[in-house]
C-alpha cells in the first residue's frame, strides 16, 4: 500500500509541474511548429498579443533566458503577422476544407501584396510570394474538391500556414520591431544566423528567403505528400508538377526547364526538395529578380481572386494536356 501510495504521489507531482511549467510558458514544446493544425505552435499558449506582450516584459525584465520562452515569442511574432493580416489565428485550421479556409487562404496572400506595395524597395520577397501564389492557391482548391484529394489539399494549405508562421512572423518582426526584435528570435533559436544575417539587407535576400523557405520550412511536408501510398503520392505530385504553371513573367515551366527526354512532360518531380530548388534557385526566383519594381506592381496590385481564378484547372483545361499547353509560355493572358 505505502508503494502504491509513492508512485500516486510521484505522478500527481509530475502532473502538477508540468501544469506549472505550461502556466508560466517556459520551456513548451512546438507541438503546432509545422502548422498542420489549428491555431500558433503551442493549444496552451495564448493568442492575445496584450497577455503575450505582458508575459515578455517579465520575462524579460527576469533576464530569463530567450531560449526559455521560444514558444511564447514564435507566437507573439505570429499574432501580430496575423493580426496584420486579418486572419484569426486561434480559428486558422488546415485541417478544414478548401473551401471553407479559402477566405484565410486568399487573405495571407493579399497580406503579401500589402507588404510588398508598402515596402517596394525593402520587402521584396513577398513580392515574389505574392506572385507565385495564385497557382499554390488554385492547387489547394482544386485538389480540395476532389474527396480522394483532400488530404493533399490539407498538405498544401498546411504548407501555406507554415511559411506564414516562419517567413510572416519574421516580417513582422522586422516592421513591428526592426533588426533588433528579428535577432531576438535568432537568440531564441527560432531562426539561424544565417537566416539573421539576411534581414540586415532584406531588399537583397529573396534568395536566401526562399532557400529557407523550400529547403527548411516545407521540405518535409513535400516528402510526406510525396510518400503517400493511397492515392499514390509519387503520382498526385508528379501531376502537380505537370500541372504547375510559372505564375513569374520569363520563368519556365518545369517542363519547359527540364524536359522528360525532350518531350512535353519534366523530367522531375517538384516534390523532391533537390530538383525544386535547382529549379527554383537557376530559373524562377533569377526571373523574378529580372522583373523590374513597375512590372512586380502590375501584378502584384491585381485583384488576388482574378489570378487564382486563371489558374484553376478549369480555366487551364486545355494547356493542362501535355501535348497541347506545355510548349507555350505558362503566363495567362491579361
Amino acid at each position: 500500500m505505502r508503494v502504491l501510495m509513492v508512485v500516486a504521489a510521484l505522478v500527481l507531482g509530475s502532473m502538477g509541474a508540468t501544469k506549472a511549467d505550461a502556466v508560466g510558458y517556459l520551456d513548451l514544446p512546438l507541438v503546432n511548429g509545422n502548422g498542420e493544425q489549428r491555431g500558433g505552435v503551442h493549444p496552451d499558449l495564448p493568442t492575445d498579443r496584450a497577455t503575450i506582450e505582458q508575459l515578455l516584459a517579465g520575462y524579460r525584465a527576469e533576464g530569463i533566458s530567450p531560449v526559455r520562452f521560444k514558444a511564447l515569442l514564435w507566437q507573439y511574432w505570429i499574432v501580430r503577422a496575423a493580426e496584420d493580416a486579418g486572419v484569426n489565428l486561434s480559428e486558422w485550421d488546415p485541417q478544414r476544407t478548401a473551401a471553407a479556409n479559402k477566405a484565410v487562404i486568399f487573405a495571407v496572400y493579399d497580406f503579401y501584396a500589402k507588404l510588398h506595395l508598402t515596402h517596394p524597395d525593402t520587402l521584396r520577397w513577398m513580392g515574389f510570394a505574392n506572385i507565385g501564389a495564385p497557382a499554390f492557391a488554385a492547387g489547394m482548391l482544386d485538389l480540395g474538391s476532389v474527396p480522394e484529394l483532400r488530404w493533399f489539399s490539407t498538405m498544401l494549405m498546411s504548407m501555406q500556414k507554415h511559411i506564414f508562421m516562419d517567413l510572416g512572423a519574421m516580417h513582422a518582426a522586422y516592421l513591428h520591431g526592426g533588426i533588433e526584435a528579428v535577432r531576438e528570435m535568432r537568440d531564441a533559436g527560432i531562426i539561424d544566423a544565417d537566416t539573421t544575417a539576411a534581414w540586415e539587407d532584406p531588399a537583397q535576400a529573396v534568395m536566401e528567403f526562399s532557400s529557407r523557405e523550400q529547403n527548411l520550412v516545407i521540405a518535409d511536408q513535400f516528402n510526406r505528400m510525396r510518400s503517400r501510398l493511397l492515392p499514390p503520392g509519387e503520382i498526385v505530385t508528379y501531376a502537380i508538377t505537370v500541372a504547375g504553371p510559372m505564375p513569374v513573367p520569363g520563368g519556365k515551366t518545369p517542363a519547359q526547364y527540364r524536359p522528360l527526354f525532350g518531350g512535353p512532360l519534366p523530367a522531375f518531380n517538384y516534390a523532391d526538395r533537390v530538383a525544386r530548388w535547382d529549379f527554383l534557385s537557376n530559373d524562377t526566383v533569377p526571373a523574378y529578380e529580372r522583373l523590374s519594381s513597375e512590372a512586380v506592381h502590375r501584378i502584384v496590385q491585381r485583384p488576388f481572386a482574378d489570378r487564382v481564378a486563371e489558374y484553376r484547372a478549369t480555366t487551364r483545361l486545355i494547356d493542362l494536356l501535355p501535348f497541347t499547353g506545355s510548349d507555350v509560355e505558362s503566363q495567362p493572358s491579361k
